[in-house]
Order: structure tokens, then sequence, then C-alpha cells
């Protein structure tokens, strides 16, 4: 288990557009979380294409990035076809945002765990839900030996944790008032869990909390939300650095 004390949070949110109510709400749990988790926060609003270039252009740059031992980016936003909506109109894709950051292309980084966090739809398809039989065990995890404790290298897309709100062609659901489903159950879960449990563990509560716990019913069915993660981490990540009643 690793505490890390050097950690940065860059939080990005479009909130500009007739129909993101509740983005706002969004943009300040999440600044507000990662403050008292004990990262240092940059949040930008209503970013142009131009204004995302720039911004993450600024993150690859950081100063002092490779003495930060956390790096975080979020991203709030209308979505569709794995890109992010930018308010002049334009897209940006999220494939791109990525990229900047491995290894042959941010150097900084290089074995420091990088979360990217992604609350926007992934295209306009729902996803209804279905009935479930329980006739399999479950499997049982495998422990698998690392060959060297210190690796001579590590692959570019190494260290990266990536969250998605929804799986891959879905659309993902905002309350009004209360924000997103997905960032507010991340939210509600770090807070609880941050102190004793890695990353990957508290995604797998954020997934069941929106999966089971978030419906919106309708003439045509119950619509429910599958948030989605990619895990390329070479060791667990652990969020510590304050005690819980400071959360």
């Amino acid at each position: 288990k690793q505490w890390y004390q050097r950690r940065v949070a860059i939080t990005a949110g479009n909130s500009d557009f007739k129909d993101r109510r509740g983005s706002s709400k969004d943009a300040d749990s999440v600044k507000e979380l990662f403050g008292k988790l004990g990262f240092y926060v940059e949040s930008q609003k209503n970013l142009t294409k131009a204004k995302m270039d720039k911004l993450i252009d600024m993150m690859v740059n950081f100063q002092g990035l490779n003495t930060y031992s956390c790096f975080v980016a979020v991203f709030l936003s209308h979505g569709e076809n794995e890109c992010l909506n930018c308010v002049d109109g334009q897209d940006k894709k999220i494939d791109d945002i990525i990229n900047a950051f491995k290894g042959d292309n941010c150097p900084a980084l290089n074995g420091i765990p990088k979360w990217f966090i992604i609350q926007a739809c992934r295209g306009k398809d729902f996803n209804y839900e279905v009935s479930i039989q329980h006739d399999a065990p479950g499997d049982e995890g495998h422990d698998v030996e690392r060959q060297s404790d210190k690796p001579i290298s590590i692959p570019a897309c190494a260290d990266f944790y990536i969250s998605y709100a929804t799986a891959p062609g879905y659309y993902s659901f905002r309350n009004i008032n209360e924000g997103s489903w997905f960032i507010n159950d991340l939210c509600k879960v770090l807070k609880m869990y941050a102190q004793k449990e890695d990353v990957n563990t508290m995604m797998t509560r954020v997934n069941r909390n929106v999966a089971l716990g978030r419906v919106v019913g309708s003439e045509y069915g119950h619509r429910r939300q599958m948030p989605c993660h990619v895990n390329m981490l070479t060791s667990a990540l652990y969020l510590c650095g304050v005690r819980q009643s400071q959360i």
C-alpha cells in the first residue's frame, strides 16, 4: 500500500450548454472532494476546443510534475462517439487526451499513477434493465508473481486508470439538482472509503451503486447506467492523506 503525499488534480467542466443543468454541482463536488483528500486542485470551466488543447498542454508540461506521486484529471461535459463536446461546438477525442499523457509523450509521469475520470455520454443508446440468474460459481482471483522488483522499463500506457461514467455507446444520466449519477456516487464512495480501500475496489462499489441503485422509468422500460473502467495500473492505488472526519 502506498500513501501519496504530493498529488495534483485537474478538473475541466463544460456546463455552458442549454441542456446541461446540474454539471456545476459535479464540478463543485469533485473540487471539494479532492481538495479534502490532500490534492492540489486546478479547475477550469466552459472550455472551447482551443482552450481544451491549451489545458492539456499545460498539464503535460506542468512544472514539477515529476515530483508528484499521483495525477488525477476529471472531465465533465456532453459527449458522443468517444469525444467530449467543447462549448464552441467542436469535439475533443478522449483517446487524444489519454495519449498525451502516455510515457512517450509525458515522461515526467512515467511510473506515476494517472486516474482519468470521464463524465460524459458515449452514445445515444439506453441501457435497459434485464433479469439475472445465478447458475455458476464465482471465479477466484489469482496472484501473478512479478518477474522483478525493479523493472528496467514499462509500457508507455502503464499506470493509467480510466473511469467512464457509462459503457461505450450508452447514455449517462444527470439530475439537475444533485448532478450526474456517476459523479454523485463516486464522491459519496470516496468520502466513505478513501482512507482504507484502493481506487479499483472503490470504483466497483460505485459500479454497484449506479447500476443497482439508480433507474429511470418510462413507458418503454426501465433504463439504467453501467460505469466502465480501464485498469492499467501496475500496483494498487490508494488515495490517503486526511482523517476520515475531515472529509
